[in-house]
Parts: C-alpha cells; sequence; structure tokens
C-alpha cells in the first residue's frame, strides 16, 4: 500500500509552466480586439485560475503580473482609460514590474530566487553567495523594467504603437542578455565559493 506522503505528492499543485504564464497575456492581447474594457478583467480571471491552486508560492513577478491586470481592470471598468494617454498605459505593466521587483529584494525575496532555485544542485542554493547574485539579478531586471517604463511614459506628445512595442521589446531584450551575461558570472562565483 502506498504511502500517504506518496499521494500528497501526486496531487499537490506545481507552478504554472511558463508557457501556461503567457496564457493571461494572450487573453488579454485578444479581448483588447473585441472587447477592450474586459481584457484586463477576462486576463485577471484566467490568471486566478491558472495560479489559484498554487496561491501560497506564487513567485514575487507573478503577483506583480496578477497586480497590473488588477489595476488595469480598475482603469478600463471606471473609464480612465480614455482619460489617460496611451503612453502611460502602456508605461502601467513595465511600472508596476519594476515596482514588484524592487519590492522583493527589499523584502528578502529576489523575484529570480523562484526560478533559480528550480535549475540550481542543492549545495549550490544554500550558499548566501547564490541569494546575493540573486539580489544583483532581480534589481538588474528592476532597473530594466524602469527604464523601459521612464521610455515609455514619456512619449505622451509623439505616440507610436509600433515604436513604443520595439523599444519595450528591445530593453528587455537588453535585459535578458544582461542578466544572462551577468548571471552566468555569478554563477560561477557562486560555484567557486561553494567549493
Amino acid at each position: 500500500m502506498r504511502s500517504l506522503a506518496h499521494f500528497s505528492k501526486l496531487t499537490a499543485p506545481t507552478a504554472p509552466t511558463w508557457w501556461m504564464g503567457l496564457l493571461p497575456w494572450v487573453a488579454f492581447g485578444l479581448m483588447q480586439k473585441w472587447c477592450a474594457p474586459l481584457a484586463a478583467p477576462l486576463a485577471l480571471t484566467v490568471f486566478i485560475l491558472l495560479y489559484w491552486p498554487t496561491r501560497r508560492t506564487w513567485p514575487p513577478l507573478d503577483i506583480g503580473m496578477a497586480a497590473y491586470f488588477l489595476i488595469y481592470s480598475i482603469i478600463s471598468l471606471t473609464g480612465l482609460e480614455a482619460r489617460l494617454a496611451p503612453s502611460l498605459l502602456f508605461a502601467l505593466c513595465p511600472t508596476v514590474l519594476a515596482i514588484t521587483a524592487a519590492l522583493s529584494v527589499v523584502l528578502g525575496r529576489p523575484f529570480t530566487l523562484a526560478y533559480a532555485r528550480r535549475y540550481a544542485p542543492e549545495h549550490i542554493r544554500i550558499r548566501p553567495a547564490f541569494y546575493q547574485a540573486n539580489q544583483i539579478l532581480s534589481l538588474l531586471w528592476a532597473g530594466g523594467f524602469a527604464t523601459a517604463a521612464v521610455i515609455l511614459g514619456a512619449w505622451s506628445v509623439a505616440w507610436n504603437p509600433a515604436r513604443a512595442a520595439f523599444t519595450l521589446i528591445a530593453v528587455m531584450a537588453a535585459t535578458v542578455a544582461a542578466s544572462v551575461v551577468i548571471g552566468s558570472w555569478l554563477h560561477v562565483r557562486v560555484s567557486q565559493s561553494a567549493t
């Protein structure tokens, strides 16, 4: 007879995969075309349905994503969306994510820890240098999000959606590249400190 511990491992909820984390964004984008005021509420609903079983283990950045959909839902359902500049609405997401990333460091839970722990071996995860490396990477991402938010928010006069999307992609691609390079360097440092 199998133990209760074995059964609980089988039935314990697991965090959504990275591609499942894209589903709220897909719902948001598709609904924007048909009924814009309901796009954020639908995305928030999809997020809750996907993430609710694992609510005790939500990574900080996922909490930021939920906060963005909640704030955008309030803006769209109250009619504020029509009164705000498109650039400010576009800058809202990176702003919320920048605040979330920075707060995760301030509160002692750097958001990159949630992802790094999935891949780092146990002897690396217990090192103080591993935590410090993730503080640095989380601050790097906070800076990338903040840079995107400032650039996008400053375009209230010369608003161009295509240019805004390209800029957002370029800034985030640079952030990804920097986090890969710096993350690799930090990984070597943490591995050396563990030996």
